[in-house]
C-alpha cells in the first residue's frame, strides 16, 4: 500500500483570507490558522518533482519484470543455473525475487505455484498502482480548485475603523458574542435553528434570549453621548487618511502572498500531472507484461495438451492391440465350439434313425392288433342289433293294445261332453234374451236422459251468455264434446265450451246474427245476440260426414314425408362418414385422470351385448350391465369437461347407442325389448352426463349423426305408446306409459344438445370452441354454412319423420291437473324445451335477416307450418287443461287455485319460452295461431291466471315470460288488443299496469314491462283510456324517447352484432319487441291528450 503521505491528498486549502479597516494585527490574527495550513502544504511540496514512488510498488515490478525471462528460461531447460534468467543487467538479482530463485531444490514449488504467485503479485501492484493514479487524479483537481479559488478571491479591505464586521467577514470569519465562527458555521447554525423558529412565536424566542445584565442600557447611552467621541473634521480627516494609507499596504502585502501561492500551487500541479502520467504508462506497461505472461501459461497449457495427447494415444495402441489379441483368442474358441456342435448333431442324427425304425415296427404291431378287437367289435353290435328289433316289436304291441283303450275312454267322454253343452247352451240362450231386454231398457233410459242433459246445457249456454258468463267470465272447459256442435250461420265445427264462447263472442258471427236479424229496425244488443245465437244457430251435429279423400291425401302425403326424411338421412350419414374420417385422422387428446377406466367402461359395454346375440339378457349380464352403468355415471356426474371428452373418444357413445339399439325391433314394434326398462333409463342417464354442459359433445352428435339415431328412437317410443290413427287428435287414446322415464331422458337429452348447439352458434365474428374439431371447412363463412346445413337438415328430419304430431298427441291426452304426477309434469317440461330448442336453431339458421318485424320468411325446413296445423302441438291446449283443471264437470270449479304446485309453475314457463320462441321466429303466425277463435279465449285465461298468480307469490321468470308473450301477441295486431282489455275485471292489461311498483321505477323490470304496454296500447284508444286509468302515458313516451336516444349511440356496435343470435337479454330489447320505424309515431300517440 502507498505510504500515507501520498495515499491520503492534502486537504484543499482555505479560501484566502484578507483583513482590512481593522488594523493589521487583527488581520494577521484572523488569518494565521490558514496561513500555517498553506504553509504546510507549500512546504510539503517544496521539494519539487514528481511524489516518491512506495518501494513495495516498485519491488513488485521488478520481480514481475523478471518473470517472464525466467519462465523462457525454464522453458529451454538449459544447463545454466537456474537462477540466472532472472537476474537483471548485470547478473544483479532483485531482493523482492530472491525467495523463488534461490531456494533449496527439493522446496522448489512446481510451474503452477511460481505463475500463481505471479499472478498474485500482478493484482497488488496493480492494485496499487490504481490507487495511486487516484490519488494523483483526486490530488490534481484539488489544485485546480485551490488556484481557481485563489484566482477567484479579490482582496477588499475596508478602511472604516469602526466596521469590525466588515473586517472579519473580509477574514472569512466573524465574531458573534466573544466567539470567532465562520460563515459557513454561521449559516449552519442559522439552517439547525429553522425548525426551531417554525415551531416557537416570536414573544417564545424572545423570551428563550439570554436576559442582559442590569444596567446596560443606561451604560450604552453614555457610552454613545460621551463628548470623547465627537471629533473636529481635521482630525476626521487624518483619521481617514491613515486608515486609507494602513489599507493599501495590507493591500500590497496580501497581492504578494497571493501571487506567491499560485506560483507554488501551479508549478505543484505540475508535477502532480507528470506524476500521473508516468502512472498512467506504467499500468501501460503492467498490461503489456500480463499479456505476455498470458501467452506463457497460454504455450504451457498447449505443451500440456500435447503431452497429454501422445500418453491417451498410446493407451489407444495399446488397448487396439488388446483387443486384437482378444479376437483372435475369440475366433479360435468359436471354431472348437463349431466343431464339437457338428459332431454333437451327426450323434443325434443316428440316434432319431434308430428310433423311426423302433416306432415303425411298434406301429405294425398295434394296427394288428386293432383289426382283431374290430372283428369282436362287429360281432357284439350284430348281436345287440337283434335284441333291439325283437324288443321294438314287442313295445309296439303294446303301445297298440293302450291306443285302443285311450280311444274307447275318448269316445265316452265326448258323449258326456255334448250332453252337458246342450244343456249349457240352452240356459245362456235364456240369459241372453233376458240380457238384451235389460240393455234396451237401459238403452232408452240413457236416450232419454242424454236428451234431457242437451236441453239443460243448451238452458245454462244461454243463461251464462245472457247474464253470468258476462259478469262473472268463469274458466270454461276446453274438453272435447262427446257430440260436437255447429254454428249453423257460419258453418264452423265448434269442439269444445271454449270454441263456442270464443266463436259467439267473435266479430265475424256477431256482425252475421245482427244483419240476419233485428228487432223493429234496432241493432241487437251483445247479450241478445249471445242469446239468440244458442237458441237458434249453435246446433248439433246429428251425423258426422266423414270425406274418404282426406284420410287418402293424408296417407299421400304420410309416404312423400317418408321419402323425404330418407333422403335427408342418406345425405346426412354421408357427411357423418366424412366427418369420421376427419376425426379419425385427428386423435382426441384429453388431460382426464379417468381416461384409461372409461376406457376400459367402454369396452365393457360392447362386452355385455356381444356374449348374448339374440333372446333376453340373463340376470348375471344385467346386473354386470348395471353396474357399468352406474359407474360410468358416477365418474360423469362431475361434469368435467375432460372426462366427457374422454368417454366420448373411448367409443362411449358408439356403445350406449349400441345398448339403446335393443330397444328397436324391425318386425315388430311391440316386441319385449332384451335389455330390461331400468338398465335402458340407467343407459339414457349416463348418455345425458355425457352430454351435459359439454359443447364439444353435443357438437361431435350432430356432425356424426348421432343426433338421427336419438330421435328415431324417440320416435319409436312415441310410436309404440300413441296410436296412429285420425281419432287421436283428442289426444284421449295416449298410453300413459309413453311419460315413463326412457321417452323423458331422451327429450331431456334432445332439449340439452339443443341449448349446447344454440350457445355454440358461430356468427361471423365469434367461433364456438366446438367448431374448432370441424377440419372439413377452410374458411370461417363454410363454417357457418356447414353448421347451417346440418341443422336445417335435422329440424327437416324431425318433421318429416312426424315428431311434431306425436308431440302434439302427447299434449293433447293431458286433460287435468299435474300436480300429483311428477312423471308427466317432467316429460311436459322436457317436451316444451325440445320445441324451445328447435324454434331458436330454425330461427338461427333460416339466413333471414335477425329483425322479428321482417316480412320477408324463409322455412325451408317446413317446422312453422307443422306447428301452424298443429295449434303450436297443442301445447296451450295442454297448459289451460292444466292450469284450469278441464275434467271437471262443474263450470262453477273450473278455475284457478289458490296456489299452483312447483311442477305447474315450470311446465308454465317452459311452455311460455316455447311460445316466445315461435313468436321471434313467425310473429305473423303466432299471432293468427293464439288469436283464433277458442285459443285466444284460452289464452286469455292463461295470462291472466297467471299474472295473478305471480302478483300473490314472488316469481319474476314466470311474469316476466307472460309480460314478454303479451307483448307479441298484441304487437300490431288490433283485434289481439281487444282480447287483453275484455272479459272479467282486472283483464290482462289492467293487471299488467297493477304490478308492483318496482316495474314502473327499476330500469331493469321497466324494460320488461314497458314495451308490452305499448305493444297493447299502440293505435288503441280504447287500451289508451284502460292504461291511463292507472298509470300517464307520458312515461311511456319517455321510455320510446330514451331508447332512440341511446339506440342512436349503439348502431355501430349493433352493427357488428346483426349475426349474433337473442341470448336471454335481447328480446327484452325494445327494438326487438316494437318496430323501430314506429316508435317515432307511437311517442307521438302517447304524448297526445
Amino acid at each position: 500500500a502507498p505510504p500515507p503521505d501520498l495515499a491520503t491528498p492534502p486537504s484543499p486549502a482555505p479560501r484566502g483570507s484578507s483583513s482590512g479597516g481593522g488594523g493589521a494585527q487583527r488581520a494577521g490574527a484572523a488569518g494565521a490558522e490558514p496561513a500555517a495550513r498553506r504553509g504546510a502544504v507549500l512546504r510539503r511540496h517544496a521539494g519539487g518533482g514528481r511524489p516518491p514512488v512506495p518501494r513495495a510498488l516498485a519491488g513488485a515490478r521488478q520481480l514481475l519484470a523478471l518473470l517472464p525471462r525466467c519462465g523462457r528460461r525454464w522453458r529451454r531447460g538449459a544447463g545454466g543455473e537456474p537462477g540466472a534468467a532472472a537476474r537483471g543487467p548485470g547478473g544483479h538479482v532483485p531482493a523482492a525475487a530472491g525467495f523463488l530463485l534461490h531456494r533449496p531444490p527439493g522446496a522448489h514449488g512446481s510451474m503452477a505455484e511460481v505463475l500463481a504467485k505471479k499472478e498474485e503479485l500482478a493484482d497488488r501492484l496493480e492494485k496499487a498502482n490504481e490507487e495511486a493514479i487516484a490519488s494523483a487524479i483526486a490530488e490534481e483537481e484539488q489544485l485546480t480548485r485551490e488556484i481557481e479559488a485563489e484566482e477567484n478571491n479579490d482582496i477588499n479591505i475596508e478602511t472604516d475603523n469602526d466596521s469590525d464586521f466588515s473586517a472579519s467577514m473580509g477574514n472569512g470569519s466573524i465574531s458573534f458574542c466573544g466567539m470567532s465562527m465562520d460563515w459557513n458555521d454561521v449559516l449552519a447554525d442559522y439552517e439547525a435553528r429553522e425548525s426551531w423558529r417554525q415551531s416557537n412565536s416570536w414573544g417564545d424566542r424572545v423570551e428563550e434570549e439570554p436576559a442582559r445584565p442590569p444596567g446596560h442600557g443606561i451604560h450604552m447611552h453614555e457610552k454613545l453621548s460621551s463628548p470623547s467621541r465627537k471629533r473636529t473634521i481635521a482630525e476626521s480627516k487624518k483619521k481617514h487618511e491613515e486608515k486609507q494609507m494602513k489599507a493599501q499596504q495590507l493591500r500590497e502585502k496580501l497581492r504578494e502572498e497571493k501571487t506567491l501561492k499560485l506560483q507554488k500551487l501551479m508549478e505543484r500541479e505540475k508535477d502532480v500531472r507528470k506524476w500521473k502520467e508516468e502512472l498512467l504508462d506504467q499500468r501501460r506497461r503492467m498490461m503489456e507484461e500480463k499479456l505476455l505472461h498470458a501467452e506463457f501459461k497460454r504455450e504451457v497449457q498447449l505443451q500440456a495438451i500435447v503431452k497429454k495427447a501422445q500418453e491417451e494415444e498410446a493407451k489407444v495402441n495399446e488397448i487396439a492391440f488388446i483387443n486384437t489379441l482378444e479376437a483372435q483368442n475369440k475366433r479360435h474358441d468359436v471354431l472348437n465350439k463349431l466343431k464339437e456342435y457338428e459332431q454333437r448333431l451327426n450323434e443325434l442324427q443316428e440316434e432319431r434313425q434308430r428310433r423311426q425304425e423302433e416306432k415303425q415296427a411298434r406301429d405294425e404291431a398295434v394296427q394288428e392288433r386293432k383289426r382283431a378287437l374290430e372283428a369282436e367289435r362287429q360281432a357284439r353290435v350284430e348281436e345287440l342289433l337283434m335284441k333291439r328289433k325283437e324288443q321294438e316289436a314287442r313295445i309296439e304291441q303294446q303301445r297298440q293294445e293302450k291306443e285302443k283303450a285311450r280311444e274307447d275312454a275318448a269316445r265316452e267322454r265326448a258323449r258326456d261332453r255334448e250332453e252337458r253343452l246342450a244343456a249349457l247352451t240352452a240356459a245362456q240362450q235364456e240369459a241372453m234374451e233376458e240380457l238384451q231386454k235389460k240393455i234396451q231398457l237401459k238403452h232408452d233410459e240413457s236416450i232419454r236422459r242424454h236428451m234431457e242433459q242437451i236441453e239443460q246445457r243448451k238452458e245454462k249456454a244461454a243463461e251464462l251468455s245472457s247474464g253470468r258468463h258476462a259478469n262473472t267470465d268463469y274458466a270454461p272447459k276446453l274438453t272435447p264434446y262427446e257430440r260436437k256442435k255447429q254454428c249453423s250461420l257460419c258453418s264452423v265445427m265448434i269442439s269444445s265450451e271454449v270454441y263456442l264462447f270464443s266463436h259467439i263472442k267473435g266479430k265475424k258471427h256477431q256482425q252475421a246474427v245482427r244483419e240476419n236479424s233485428s228487432i223493429q229496425g234496432r241493432e241487437l244488443s251483445d247479450e241478445e245476440v249471445e242469446h239468440l245465437s244458442l237458441k237458434k244457430y249453435i246446433v248439433d251435429i246429428v251425423i258426422e260426414s266423414s270425406l274418404p279423400v282426406e284420410p287418402l291425401k293424408e296417407g299421400e302425403e304420410k309416404q312423400k314425408n317418408k321419402k323425404k326424411a330418407k333422403k335427408l338421412k342418406a345425405r346426412m350419414n354421408s357427411r357423418a362418414k366424412e366427418y369420421e374420417s376427419l376425426m379419425e385422422a385427428k386423435n382426441a387428446v384429453s388431460d382426464s385422470p379417468f381416461k384409461a377406466k372409461l376406457q376400459r367402461l367402454a369396452k365393457d359395454l360392447f362386452k355385455h351385448l356381444q356374449m348374448q346375440d339374440s333372446g333376453l339378457l340373463a340376470n348375471n349380464k344385467v346386473s354386470a350391465l348395471d353396474r357399468t352403468l352406474g359407474e360410468i355415471s358416477r365418474i360423469l356426474e362431475k361434469e368435467n369437461t375432460a372426462d366427457q371428452i374422454a368417454f366420448r373418444a373411448a367409443g362411449g357413445l358408439t356403445a350406449l347407442e349400441h345398448v339403446l339399439q335393443a330397444v328397436t325391433s324391425p318386425t315388430n314394434l311391440n316386441a319385449i325389448s332384451r335389455v330390461p326398462f331400468k338398465s335402458l333409463c340407467n343407459t339414457v342417464n349416463a348418455y345425458g352426463l355425457t352430454c351435459s354442459n359439454c359443447t364439444e359433445n353435443c357438437t361431435y352428435i350432430l356432425f356424426s349423426n348421432k343426433i338421427t339415431f336419438l330421435m328415431d328412437l324417440l320416435m319409436h317410443q312415441l310410436t309404440v305408446n300413441v296410436p296412429d290413427d285420425h281419432n287421436a287428435t283428442s289426444g284421449r287414446s295416449a298410453n300413459k306409459q309413453v311419460f315413463e322415464g326412457l321417452t323423458t331422458g331422451l327429450l331431456r337429452i334432445t332439449a340439452m344438445i339443443f341449448r349446447c348447439l344454440i350457445s355454440s352458434f358461430p356468427d361471423g365474428n365469434n367461433y364456438s370452441t366446438a367448431l374448432k374439431i370441424i377440419q372439413e371447412v377452410k374458411s370461417k363463412s363454410s363454417q357457418v354454412e356447414a353448421f347451417n346445413s346440418r341443422v336445417q337438415d335435422l329440424i327437416s328430419y324431425v318433421v318429416n319423420i312426424g315428431l311434431i304430431d306425436k308431440l302434439c298427441c302427447c299434449f293433447l291426452s293431458v286433460q287435468g291437473p299435474i300436480d300429483e304426477n311428477p312423471k308427466i309434469a317432467t316429460f311436459l317440461q322436457n317436451a316444451t324445451a325440445v320445441l324451445h330448442g328447435i324454434c331458436q336453431l330454425c330461427f338461427a339458421v333460416n339466413g333471414r335477416s335477425w329483425n322479428i318485424f321482417d316480412n320477408t320468411r324463409q322455412d325451408p325446413t317446413g317446422l312453422t307450418a307443422v306447428l301452424q296445423s298443429t295449434d303450436l302441438v297443442g301445447v296451450l291446449h295442454m297448459l289451460y287443461c292444466v292450469l284450469f283443471h278441464g275434467t271437471i264437470s262443474d263450470p262453477n270449479t273450473a278455475s284457478p287455485k289458490d296456489s299452483y304446485a312447483e311442477n305447474t309453475i315450470q311446465v308454465a314457463i317452459q311452455s311460455l319460452r316455447f311460445f316466445n320462441s315461435f313468436a321471434v321466429l313467425d310473429l305473423p303466425a303466432f299471432q293468427s295461431i293464439v288469436g283464433a277463435e277458442g285459443l285466444s279465449l284460452a289464452f286469455r285465461h292463461i295470462t291472466s291466471s297467471l299474472l295473478w298468480y305471480c302478483s300473490q307469490h314472488t316469481c319474476e321468470r314466470l311474469l316476466h315470460e307472460v309480460i314478454i308473450c303479451v307483448g307479441y301477441f298484441t304487437v300490431n295486431n288490433t283485434d289481439n288488443q281487444i282480447i287483453v282489455q275484455s272479459g272479467r275485471h282486472p283483464t290482462v292489461l289492467q293487471k299488467l299496469c297493477q304490478l308492483p311498483f318496482q316495474y314502473f321505477s327499476d330500469p331493469r323490470l321497466i324494460k320488461v314491462l314497458f314495451p308490452s304496454l305499448i305493444a297493447a296500447c299502440y293505435n288503441n284508444s280504447q287500451n289508451k283510456i284502460i292504461l291511463e286509468q292507472e298509470m300517464s302515458c307520458v312515461l311511456l313516451a319517455t321510455f320510446i324517447q330514451d331508447f332512440a336516444q341511446s339506440s342512436g349511440q349503439m348502431d355501430n356496435q349493433l352493427s357488428h352484432q346483426r349475426e349474433k343470435f337473442f341470448n336471454s337479454q335481447d328480446y327484452l330489447e325494445l327494438s326487438n319487441r316494437f318496430p323501430r320505424q314506429s316508435w317515432e309515431e307511437a311517442r307521438q300517440f302517447f304524448l297526445k291528450k
